[in-house]
């Protein structure tokens, strides 16, 4: 039996509709331990994946711990984004989905996603705490810069690749720094 909607949904939810390992979008949602191996289809054996990292992970069962705990890591990095809950659900989708429409080549959607990012990242910075813009500024100005970025506005960015760590970022918002080492846009 596969994952039920509701799972799906939840997990896709709890990381911001990004893969786990590399945060691009298009996430499937992957058994940890395989059905046929008894692996249950629960929460708790799911973990998002995208096309490319399901392929290299998927089949490899010594990747088992290695993908839980890039699911947990990336379960809390997800929570500390939006602790506030100033971003909902659905818009985290609505931007997901013109992307994916705007990297088919649909680019009727570029003012829909510069419109809903505006409203995400102006509720974000909103919301800031003293920890996270201190955690953002010191991440500015201790670290290098990415390789590739597109600025789509202030702490606005899609498809991000770090140089220090490898992290490749299909959508950034809220930070002009890297999540997992801190690294500068530029």
């Amino acid at each position: 039996m596969a994952f039920s909607e509701t799972v799906k949904k939840e997990v896709k939810e709890k990381t911001a509709f990004r893969c786990c390992r590399c945060q691009s979008i298009s996430v499937q949602v992957h058994h940890i331990v395989p059905e046929g191996e008894g692996g249950p289809d629960t929460i708790e054996n799911a973990a998002p994946l995208c096309p490319s990292c399901h392929d290299y992970f998927g089949a490899n069962p010594t990747k088992r711990k290695e993908i839980k705990h890039m699911r947990d890591w990336w379960y809390q990095k997800v929570e500390q984004m939006y602790p506030n809950k100033y971003v909902t659900i659905e818009q985290i989708g609505e931007i997901s989905s013109r992307l994916e429409e705007i990297q088919r080549g649909q680019n009727s959607g570029l003012s829909d996603l510069k419109k809903a990012m505006k409203l995400v990242t102006d509720r974000m910075i909103d919301g800031i705490s003293t920890e996270t813009a201190d955690a953002t500024a010191s991440g500015i100005i201790n670290t290098s810069a990415a390789v590739s970025a597109v600025t789509l506005g202030d702490k606005v960015h899609a498809n991000v690749r770090f140089n220090n760590c490898g992290t490749q970022v299909g959508l950034l918002i809220g930070s002009n720094a890297c999540p997992n080492c801190g690294a500068s846009i530029s």
